[in-house]
């Protein structure tokens, strides 16, 4: 379980760093131009290290809407991720993407069954209201907010079909297919909004996201082999502590006191919400113990 933990979080350290490259690629090329990179450098990368260590890469042979659906919503959230990025401080962008957890939470309790429980009506109480502050830090609305919140809730979907919100099966494969998949769908619009041919810094900093995207991907699946979901999950909202003093170092960015207090909200609203669910859990196995 501990160890479980630590992948986690050191995954969690280390995705700000991946999300300041997009940033950074981001002043130069459109959102979709940097999703495709960002997926596509990842894919690639996997596909390296599968062949130097033998690993075999399948294609999905079963349920292959379901797949395709799930690496769309995948795409479609880094998308508005790397837009938000583009238009408002780093850890505001991230704290408004950490919402994904707690829409999981109401999407799998309306849609797919799941029992509501005090505190998952609580979580999405405080959830809702800093996603309020997050998108009005300084008083009117701001896009880039709106669009990290679209992002959170289209992530949100994705593990609320994903369920465990982790792919099965050895690390790389699964991240070369997803990565190159998902490149491959987020392409057309690419060509279309227009595609820079990125100079040489660019390219060291594509190398070095697909390199870090590929890593934390690696820790996610690995923490996730070691811990149950439940123990992991306020983990991911570790995200914040890094993000903000990774954008003051790297953007001088300051987030305003009342998108710090939307962030905190967030992850409070989430905390609560998978302790909910955790309980809920622990009855029914007691139930059917007993």
């Amino acid at each position: 379980m501990r160890k479980g933990a630590a992948y986690l979080a050191l995954a969690m350290a280390i995705t700000p760093l991946a999300d300041g490259l997009s940033k950074d690629l981001a002043a130069g090329h459109t959102a979709f131009s940097v999703a495709f990179m960002r997926y596509f450098a990842a894919g690639v990368l996997a596909v390296a290290v599968s062949g130097i260590s033998g690993r075999k890469i399948e294609l999905p042979h079963t349920h292959i809407p379901a797949q395709l659906l799930r690496t769309a919503l995948m795409a479609a959230a880094m998308t508005l991720m790397i837009a938000a990025l583009a238009m408002v401080p780093l850890a505001l962008a991230v704290g408004g993407f950490l919402i994904a957890p707690m829409v999981a939470v109401v999407v799998a309790t309306i849609f797919l069954g799941e029992t509501m429980t005090t505190e998952r009506i609580l979580g999405a109480g405080i959830s809702f209201i800093g996603a309020i502050m997050i998108s009005k830090p300084q008083g009117t609305f701001e896009a880039g907010s709106l669009m990290a919140l679209a992002g959170g809730c289209v992530m949100g979907l994705y593990l609320a079909l994903s369920r465990s919100g982790v792919p099965k099966g050895d690390a790389f494969p699964v991240l070369a297919v997803q990565s190159l998949l998902g490149s491959m769908m987020i392409l057309p619009l690419a060509i279309y909004f227009g595609i820079a041919w990125p100079n040489r810094t660019d390219l060291l900093e594509i190398v070095a996201l697909g390199a870090v995207s590929a890593f934390c991907h690696y820790l996610v699946i690995a923490a996730y082999h070691r811990a149950d979901a439940g123990v992991l999950a306020p983990f991911f909202y570790c995200n914040i502590i890094f993000s903000i003093p990774l954008g003051f170092l790297w953007f001088g960015e300051v987030p305003s006191a009342m998108a710090l207090a939307g962030m905190a909200a967030i992850a409070l609203g989430g905390i609560l919400a998978l302790q909910g669910r955790a309980k809920l859990r622990l009855r029914r196995l007691a139930s059917r113990i007993g």
